[in-house]
């Protein structure tokens, strides 16, 4: 039998609590979400000069390199979004995409990097043909798990998904979204190739930005095409009124749902700050 952490039974025990409250409709997601817990990252070799990087046999090059990036990676996290980890977050690095897949809790072999309950996984492709993304996904991924380290994993699930990668984005100053322009994105926002905006996610969509209407954008980057949108507005929200975002990151991480937190912070609804970013998008054309 495995050895079994503190930390990995309590993700387990989060896990089968969301679990309970997945239909049968998603057998799919229930049989990767608990692959990802078997497989979690924790049971894998640490690195010998970060410990919070853990590597599959083969991979100890690639655990090298994301060791380097990760005191810089942490600092900007947390500088960014105003407070330190709550713990140490644990960084699984893959050799094979079978693993990869195994262990992300999406069953998702084709993602650069994926952010399950806590701790991050990294795919085998950042240390291939795209290791040019390696800072940026690795930036983006921290992002996520920061929050998940101060929220519950139900508070996570519903804060809406365009938030949460918005804010991995901007963070990560363009990680995810790569191969998207903020030309680009703002060019799609103004003929309304656009995202739509809601204050409330859920279990039954984990991952995936909805758009306004059917995006024209092509197939293979319509997922880009949602994230840079959604790091401009998260961009938007923070110049706009620094204090505010402060202040709206605060009441996030004491578990408020994203409108309330957003009133807390600026004192005015998300749809009208929206709005507001949509005008000023109007003017840069």
């Amino acid at each position: 039998m495995r050895h079994m952490t503190g930390k990995t039974i309590a993700v387990t025990a989060i896990a089968v609590m969301l679990l309970a409250g997945v239909s049968a409709a998603t057998a799919p997601t229930v049989r990767h979400v608990a692959s990802g817990v078997w497989n979690n990252p924790d049971r894998l070799a640490a690195s010998p000069e970060n410990p919070q990087v853990h590597y599959e046999p083969g991979a100890a090059e690639y655990a090298h390199a994301v060791a380097a990036l990760l005191p810089a990676t942490i600092a900007r996290v947390e500088s960014v979004q105003g407070r330190p980890f709550a713990y140490p977050i644990t960084v699984g690095v893959y050799v094979s995409q079978k693993a990869f897949a195994a262990g992300n809790g999406l069953g998702h072999p084709r993602a650069a990097g994926v952010t399950f309950f806590g701790h991050v996984t990294l795919s085998p492709i950042l240390f291939s043909a795209q290791r040019q993304r390696l800072p940026g996904i690795l930036t983006h991924e921290m992002s996520h798990a920061h929050l998940q380290s101060w929220i519950s994993a139900l508070a996570y699930i519903h804060l809406p998904n365009w938030f949460k990668e918005g804010l991995a984005v901007m963070v990560s100053g363009g990680g995810g979204a790569e191969f998207v322009s903020e030309t680009e994105a703002r060019k799609a926002i103004r003929r309304s190739d656009r995202i739509a905006m809601e204050s409330e996610g859920s279990w039954r969509n984990l991952t995936g930005i909805k758009f306004e209407n059917p995006s024209v954008t092509p197939a293979g980057l319509r997922a880009m095409m949602g994230y840079r949108q959604a790091g401009l507005f998260v961009t938007f929200l923070r110049d706009k009124d620094a204090a505010g975002f402060a202040r709206t990151m605060a009441a996030v991480f004491d578990g408020r749902q994203l409108a309330e937190a957003v009133m807390a912070g600026y004192g005015r609804d998300l749809w009208s700050l929206w709005a507001d970013f949509l005008r000023a998008n109007e003017k840069l054309s």
